[in-house]
């Protein structure tokens, strides 16, 4: 599954739904026949599947609606422990902006590889679920940068403190950012919305009715559920493949560092 995620959200839709609709069409016509033995005795056939399929479709319908909106919630917290890493970042900018010169100016441009680090290293990684080295290389370096300081004033031991607890949250939020780059959806979960995808058009290749009506119902069935999918591979994991969330949040940061620094852009 993990080769899904590099694909565009667009051909991975594609991918998936091509994939449910061949196995239903595949397996209407030449399995179906086999599974129809076991219950063409049965009177009023349609009516007992129907039945079933509705008290069924009840339990896996839930399951499909909770994960849909279980993962877009996970998107919703990614993107905001992003903006608060971002944020966390630009007031530790602006905080050492008020340091004496010597101590400014190396905290300001260990500030702005960090940012570059995220963009052109991490980033291009967290696409396909690793994380990039070299990292904790550069925190290390701030973080020595920013206990050497000695505060020789009232104001610059309240400066110090507060910029100390801004790196410590700073931390906090870029931890969470790496976790979710490789978390998501347990396995067994996935398990349980295969399997439940499986039995439903199971149910559907047992229904009477001929070969044309079971094409295109169970097509139409089993694009819906690739749909379903599809959503939330994507929702899932919102840092992976092309659909993920991008680093604009660092970007626009990275340009306002270069701005003050007097470097070019980019």
């Amino acid at each position: 599954m993990e080769t899904l995620y590099n694909l565009s959200g667009m051909q991975l839709a594609m991918l998936v739904c091509t994939a449910f609709v061949l196995f239903t069409w595949v397996g209407a016509i030449f399995i179906r026949p086999f599974f129809r033995l076991l219950v063409r005795s049965q009177p009023d056939l349609n009516t007992v599947l129907g039945n079933v399929v509705s008290m069924y479709g009840i339990f896996y319908g839930i399951l499909m609606g909770l994960l849909a909106v279980s993962a877009y919630q996970n998107k919703a917290t990614v993107e905001k422990s992003i903006m608060a890493e971002g944020t966390a970042v630009f007031a530790l900018f602006r905080n050492v902006t008020a340091y004496p010169e010597e101590a400014r100016n190396p905290l300001q441009e260990s500030l702005r590889d960090y940012t570059q680090f995220v963009i052109d290293n991490e980033w291009p990684q967290m696409r396909h679920g690793k994380h990039a080295e070299g990292g904790m290389q550069l925190i290390n370096g701030l973080q020595q940068q920013i206990t050497a300081f000695e505060p020789k004033t009232s104001g610059q031991h309240i400066l110090h403190a507060e910029t100390t607890k801004q790196f410590y949250e700073f931390l906090e939020f870029r931890a969470e950012r790496l976790y979710n780059a490789t978390s998501g959806i347990p396995e067994i979960m996935w398990f349980v919305v295969l399997l439940g995808a499986f039995l439903t058009i199971f149910l559907v290749w047992l229904f009477n009715m001929s070969l044309i009506a079971q094409l295109f119902l169970g097509g139409l069935l089993s694009f819906f559920i690739g749909i379903m999918v599809s959503l939330i591979m994507v929702l899932d994991r919102p840092l992976r493949g092309d659909f993920g969330i991008s680093p604009e949040v660092f970007e626009l940061l990275l340009e306002f560092m270069n701005k003050v620094l007097g470097q070019p852009a980019g």
